[in-house]
């Protein structure tokens, strides 16, 4: 069965909280994927890792950082970053960017999400290379 979604403009992306999770929305069973908007200056909560997870990352729009273990990657509408499981990151968008950084994320293992469940590893405590 193929399931047909709208998430609307860019500007509503991510509604309240800057992330929405659509695969439960759209039924897919084997690819998470979010659709992401973060302001000028905000940043990942906390770094993560995920066990199983692999995830891709779609800059849509807006400029920001992207850390991947001790690497930071510029970020710009068009770039794309593949996370692989295991590696702690974490993004920003920066405090001069001429909009909101709005992203897509995919997440996929090779099985069913169900399947998987909740894979992260979190680090609250760890700043962010330019927190540090």
């Amino acid at each position: 069965m193929s399931n047909v979604m709208q998430v609307g403009p860019l500007a509503s992306w991510g509604g309240e909280k800057g992330k929405q999770f659509l695969e439960k929305e759209v039924g897919a069973q084997f690819a998470g994927v979010s659709v992401n908007t973060t302001p000028p200056g905000g940043e990942s909560p906390f770094w993560h890792a995920h066990a199983k997870l692999e995830e891709v990352y779609i800059i849509v729009d807006g400029r920001g950082e992207f850390a991947l273990g001790d690497e930071v990657i510029p970020l710009e509408a068009g770039t794309v970053v593949r996370v692989a499981p295991g590696i702690m990151h974490g993004l920003r968008a920066l405090p001069d960017s001429p909009s909101p950084m709005h992203w897509v994320c995919i997440r996929a293992a090779g099985e069913a999400l169900s399947d998987i469940g909740h894979d992260a590893e979190l680090d609250r405590d760890r700043p962010f290379p330019w927190n540090a």
